[in-house]
């Protein structure tokens, strides 16, 4: 990719994360704490947990608004955070202060394609939806892995995304079943299936080339990395654990318009079906790693 097309696509994918708020139409896992708690809850549980095991100083690879590093310098951990937002590390360094914690994590701007960082610093890289986003994933886990001290860890929850068979069908019950996106919005938004369904392979090959073709119009790098990650950390380190979670219904749970009283019991329910679609030998859509340097 030339260098003006790389550095106009990373400055709105930046505007993008910037901009980015809740939105009541198109609400995500993330947004509620009680769903996020029924489908990720003890895998984020457990992540914390194997943070806390590593050691005390800790890189954010990706924090968004700090909710992470915030969180890990709660728990005695001494943070340095990176987001390629201004205006989210902004925000991150708000929550820092709300909570007395401006010692305990430092929140700095930082583009993962290109950074340089320091060397044997760090007992823990850490990494929590973002490694999909990056594009020169060689580069960054590179870097990660310089930045660790001897025996470091990196650990990771992230998404690699689901089949196109699975997406398609996802696509098709989001279209069909009723939703808090209406019906006439959503039928707006069928030009944007192919961006939905594309690979890495084709999102990749388009930044490339110079074309558009299944890449997200608000966020250029989305989904730009993904089954390659598990292959990539594999390659520099070596795997402590790893499984995946969340294969399929995790999706639709959030989107779904269904009575307040219902809400919380249905999504049970389809994390129960998710759980099964795993025991049968689905692939989850996301997964957990912890690896360590050596």
């Amino acid at each position: 990719m030339k260098n003006e097309r790389y550095r106009q696509l990373i400055e709105q994918e930046a505007r993008h994360w910037g901009s980015v708020q809740p939105d009541p139409r198109n609400p995500q896992i993330w947004n509620d704490d009680r769903l996020f708690d029924i489908f990720f809850g003890k895998e984020y549980r457990h992540f914390l947990a194997r943070i806390d095991a590593a050691g005390k100083d800790v890189l954010e690879l990706g924090c968004g608004e700090g909710h992470l590093a915030v969180e890990l310098a709660r728990r005695g951990h001494k943070v340095a955070a990176l987001d390629l937002s201004p205006e989210r590390i902004q925000r991150a360094k708000q929550r820092a202060e709300l909570h007395t914690l401006t010692h305990g994590a430092t929140f700095n701007v930082g583009d993962l394609n290109i950074i340089d960082l320091p060397r044997q610093k760090f007992h823990c890289v850490v990494a929590h939806d973002a490694l999909h986003h990056i594009y020169k994933l060689d580069h960054a886990l590179d870097e990660a892995k310089n930045a660790l001290k001897p025996g470091g860890r990196l650990i990771v929850i992230d998404y690699v995304g689901m089949s196109g068979m699975r997406k398609a069908l996802a696509a098709a019950l989001y279209a069909l079943l009723l939703t808090y996106k209406p019906y006439t919005e959503k039928w707006a938004l069928r030009n944007r299936l192919s961006t939905f369904l594309a690979p890495e392979a084709k999102k990749r090959n388009s930044l490339e080339s110079g074309s558009t073709a299944g890449l997200h119009p608000e966020s250029p790098f989305e989904e730009i990395s993904q089954h390659s990650i598990i292959k990539k950390i594999r390659e520099r380190f070596t795997i402590v654990e790893q499984f995946s979670f969340c294969p399929f219904w995790y999706y639709l749970a959030p989107k779904v318009r269904l009575p307040h009283a219902w809400r919380y019991q249905a999504s049970k329910w389809l994390h129960e079906m998710d759980t099964e679609l795993l025991s049968l030998g689905m692939t989850g859509a996301y997964f957990f790693i912890e690896a360590q340097k050596t």
